[in-house]
């Protein structure tokens, strides 16, 4: 597998259509090489941002957060960590001001060796990967790519069956998570294969594992120290990406806001990158952290299973309660709030992620000179999201209605 064989089979799905039958919640799957099952969502039907994405595995799961959609009631955190939360490859038939100057010459370098015009709308094939909690960033692996080139190559030969069958007729039907089957595709000797109809994988809640505190004089530490107070916690996905290597897709990092009730005061414990594998240096800062207080928490609050299990040894081996607190938390609310925003904002595609509500106010407030002004990743990522239905059916028509041409 090569890049140009992506790029082959990209503009030979551009040519395809299949977007113009097949609208995003009629699902189908397909075999990959690997031996999984690959769940792929068609986007475009509508006329905005243009795509295929498969899901590999339970990677579908991802699919169906998105199709649920969010909460009202959920913090600025932790609506910005379901946003970020993606799993999937994708073809985005896009812009080129949306690609990276590196990817704009290989696809010119690509359509100039085919012989392909690079005009109209849509494109340039752009090539991403999503991951949980990471930016998006350029799929490279020979596996991605081999992957996508089979959904891509099913797509064609789906486009191609569908001029005399409806979707009904080759077994393809808007998602229904009730049935929790789709039907799947390959294709062998250059024909369409129907494989019959494959379970969706199963709706899985996330596990944490917990964290053991093993800072032996610490711990000491801390068992000397008054108790005194209860404290509210939450451990939290930041808003800003950050990037170790330039080759690779920055992250998102995490913070542990932690809050004295009464007052609201806000403890300093420093952020790291991820804490399933910094968990120990996080619980050691925490320690720390309340020792410079030269005071030790009575009862801590957690907001959700995760923060539990994060402090949960730490806790039992000092003789702190803890908890998982499921009423209202004023003083963590009101920190988390302030931390939110007053984090730097991002030149990019994360400022939906962070601001979601101030900027659909400002598209749809907006006039088209002024949308035009929008950066055009931004309003690309906005399109996606509608393909999802990520946003309630009116919202979603009225959004629709504002981007439409840009």
């Amino acid at each position: 597998m090569n890049r140009d064989s992506l790029y082959e089979i990209a503009f030979r799905y551009k040519k395809a259509k299949l977007w113009r039958k097949l609208w995003d919640d009629e699902i189908f799957a397909v075999k990959l090489n690997t031996g999984e099952i690959g769940y792929v969502c068609i986007m475009g039907g509508a006329g905005e941002y243009n795509s295929l994405g498969l899901y590999v595995g339970e990677g579908f799961n991802s699919y169906r957060r998105m199709l649920e959609g969010i909460e009202e009631n959920v913090s600025a955190f932790k609506r910005h960590e379901i946003m970020v939360s993606h799993k999937t490859l994708q073809l985005v038939l896009d812009e080129k001001v949306a690609l990276a100057p590196e990817e704009v010459e290989e696809v010119r370098a690509y359509a100039k060796k085919a012989g392909i015009r690079l005009s109209g709308k849509n494109t340039y094939p752009h090539f991403i990967k999503y991951e949980p909690r990471y930016y998006p960033w350029k799929v490279k692996t020979e596996e991605d790519m081999q992957n996508l080139y089979t959904a891509l190559e099913v797509a064609v030969f789906i486009a191609e069956a569908l001029s005399t069958k409806t979707p009904q007729e080759m077994g393809i039907h808007t998602i229904n998570f009730d049935k929790e089957e789709v039907a799947c595709f390959t294709v062998e000797d250059g024909k369409l294969i129907n494989c019959g109809s494959i379970p969706l994988p199963e709706d899985t809640e996330e596990k944490y594992e917990y964290a053991e505190a093993k800072d032996e004089i610490a711990l000491e530490t801390l068992k000397k120290l008054p108790q005194k107070g209860i404290w509210e916690t939450e451990l939290v996905c930041l808003r800003e990406p950050v990037q170790d290597d330039p080759e690779e897709a920055p992250y998102y990092p995490w913070a542990l806001m932690v809050v004295e009730s009464k007052s609201g005061y806000v403890l300093h414990v420093p952020i790291l990158s991820r804490p399933e594998i910094e968990a120990d240096k996080m619980l050691r800062e925490l320690a720390q952290a309340w020792e410079r207080e030269t005071t030790c928490p009575k009862e801590i609050r957690c907001r959700d299973e995760r923060t539990y299990a994060l402090l949960k040894d730490l806790c039992e081996k000092v003789g702190i309660k803890i908890r998982v607190y499921t009423k209202k938390m004023n003083a963590l609310d009101e920190a988390e709030t302030a931390f939110f925003n007053s984090t730097r904002e991002v030149n990019d595609v994360s400022e939906l992620f962070a601001e979601m509500d101030a900027i659909i106010e400002m598209i749809l407030t907006a006039d088209k000179k002024e949308l035009k002004l929008m950066p055009k990743p931004l309003i690309e990522e906005f399109k996606m999201l509608i393909a999802q239905d990520v946003f309630p059916d009116d919202l979603a028509k009225e959004l629709s209605k504002k981007l439409n041409g840009l």
